[in-house]
């Protein structure tokens, strides 16, 4: 629980650290905003499309209703976070850290999480279609009631990682599966792609 929060300027907000404030309404697409470190902040119906977020650290920290449509936070680092109602198609975190972080109802079609680690993590009815995990690293992690349509899983690491729930129509690179729970019929679901991976053929 976050205590009362004042409003950071506008004029504050390029100057690298966000603590113990709120941003709310904040246009910052297309901002430079590499390093940024943001503590035990609230983020508000901020627009951050296109920003350059790269090596972020935030921690203890929400964000809600932000909209950060192919931003680059490549390598950024996220603990205690929850992030809700936020539009982040496109966005790009190949090599990040998400560690006890809670995502809900979040648009996350295509982005990319190409050898990204996450940890303790909750994605609760987000949309993930064609979205990139190649290489990621899932440790205790839930898909409920999330859309994994065409998402690509290969090379993936997981361990306890809870797809119950979860549409998983046309995923891609189920070597990654291993480690994963799975319902009965998302199996059947899963056969032909299973299959082909395998090298069965079916008569």
């Amino acid at each position: 629980m976050l205590p009362d929060l004042e409003v950071l300027p506008a004029g504050e907000l390029l100057r690298g650290r966000w603590d113990s404030v709120l941003v709310d309404g904040a246009e910052l697409a297309g901002a430079r905003l590499e390093g940024l470190v943001v503590l035990e902040c609230a983020v508000e119906d901020a627009v951050l499309d296109g920003a350059l977020l790269a090596a972020l650290r935030c921690s203890s920290s929400r964000w809600e209703r932000v909209s950060a449509v192919a931003a680059d936070a490549a390598r950024s680092q996220w603990a205690d976070v929850e992030v809700t109602g936020a539009r982040l198609s496109a966005l790009r975190l190949p090599a990040a850290r998400l560690d006890r972080v809670v995502l809900r109802g979040c648009r996350l079609d295509g982005a990319v999480l190409r050898d990204a680690a996450l940890t303790d993590v909750v994605l609760d009815g987000c949309d993930l279609r064609g979205a990139d995990l190649t290489g990621a690293r899932l440790q205790r992690v839930s898909f409920a009631g999330c859309d994994l349509t065409g998402a690509d899983l290969a090379g993936a690491r997981c361990d306890d990682v809870d797809l119950r729930g979860a549409s998983l129509d046309d995923l891609r690179g189920v070597d990654g599966l291993r480690g994963c729970a799975v319902d009965t019929a998302e199996l059947v679901g899963l056969a032909p792609q299973l299959a082909a991976h395998l090298g069965l053929r079916l008569l």
